[in-house]
């Protein structure tokens, strides 16, 4: 029997969707620079995580961590063994020396030493976002280019030896399939979906009230501003009843403002006064946040997203100094720069012809 070729209808569009081909870089540029900016903020790992009995028992550790304890214990998380494979995984990662594999541990290795410091309460949603983007990677065509596997398959004659040195190394008579750069964006995606969605389902529409930022944004929860600054505690063995997040209750709470300048404290403290500017903030938040799926679609829905991201971590940075550098820069790495140029120089073009 013949087949017939349908170009509608959803199946078609979602293999139009994953499997278009592309010989793009942004991949290869993806690698290293999230795993230098990875490497970067671990340069010390023992630095991160506080051998405390007493902190240890706040929160459970993860079921990754538990899984991965086992197996690092025989390594010793301060053992200069446990360092070497983490310093030694980051850098042929970022080079691309044996690429997969080093990613594949770079990181796990990355989400383990997050996920024990989130075990005793400090956690760092980009590193953790991060780590995930590095381990999927790890899978994904495309992720393997500008990397010295690609160069020592060319310098060992595999590859066609009439390629230049840059051919090799980008491989761009090679396209392969999109479906990894839009497993990255589905992830990104999510994560400011569900940021968005937490605040509605924990908080409730109280969260709209602007009370929540206000409490960020006046000092009250800056230890540079004057006063006893509230902690919200709740003893290890509280009634269920009271219990609010997923059967637990808050033990001990110190996420905030860390500004020191006295100009953006006052900043934030004026507007946390204006109820109407911060109620208004607090929903621009949560409805732009649940808007994460605009990623989805490529085009300015995406791009207009993205900076916009960009802009909203730029603002927390200078009102609570709490930049969230690696979304940023995860952010700007996601934009289709080639694509954006085209539109700024078409739009050039037609207001000449005008």
């Amino acid at each position: 029997m013949e087949r017939t070729v349908n170009n509608a209808g959803l199946l078609p569009a979602l293999n139009r969707y994953f499997f278009s081909e592309t010989t793009s870089l942004n991949l290869a540029v993806i690698r290293i620079v999230i795993c230098t900016v990875v490497l970067f903020y671990n340069l010390n790992v023992n630095m991160f995580i506080v051998h405390d009995p007493a902190i240890a028992a706040i929160q459970k550790p993860s079921t990754f961590v538990q899984l991965f304890s086992g197996l690092f214990s025989l390594i010793q998380y301060r053992s200069r063994l446990f360092q070497y494979l983490y310093f030694l995984a980051a850098a042929c990662s970022i080079f691309g020396l044996f690429t997969r594999p080093a990613l594949l541990v770079f990181g796990i290795t990355a989400a383990y030493t997050t996920g024990l410091c989130a075990a005793q309460g400090v956690y760092n949603h980009g590193l953790s976002l991060l780590s995930q983007i590095v381990m999927i990677l790890a899978f994904v065509p495309g992720s393997t280019r500008l990397s010295v596997d690609s160069f020592l398959l060319w310098l060992s004659g595999r590859k066609n030896r009439q390629w230049s040195l840059w051919e090799a190394l980008t491989l761009k008579s090679t396209p392969y399939p999109l479906w990894g750069f839009k497993l990255i964006i589905i992830l990104v995606a999510c994560t400011y979906f569900t940021s968005g969605l937490s605040k509605v389902r924990y908080g409730g529409l109280k969260w709209l009230d602007g009370k929540t930022l206000s409490h960020y944004l006046d000092g009250s929860a800056s230890p540079f501003t004057p006063g006893i600054k509230p902690m919200h505690i709740s003893p290890p063995d509280v009634p269920e009843r009271e219990k609010w997040k997923d059967g637990f209750g808050i033990y001990s709470y110190s996420y905030g403002n860390r500004l020191k300048q006295p100009s953006m404290i006052k900043l934030g403290q004026s507007l946390a006064a204006n109820k109407v500017v911060i109620s208004g903030l607090s929903v621009l938040t949560v409805v732009f946040e649940m808007s994460g799926f605009f990623l989805l679609a490529a085009g300015w829905p995406r791009t207009i997203y993205l900076f916009g991201a960009i802009m909203l971590h730029t603002c927390i940075g200078f009102l609570m100094n709490l930049p969230f550098t690696e979304y940023r820069i995860l952010c700007l790495l996601l934009v289709d720069w080639k694509w954006l140029f085209m539109q700024i120089k078409g739009w050039r073009f037609r207001r000449r012809a005008i």
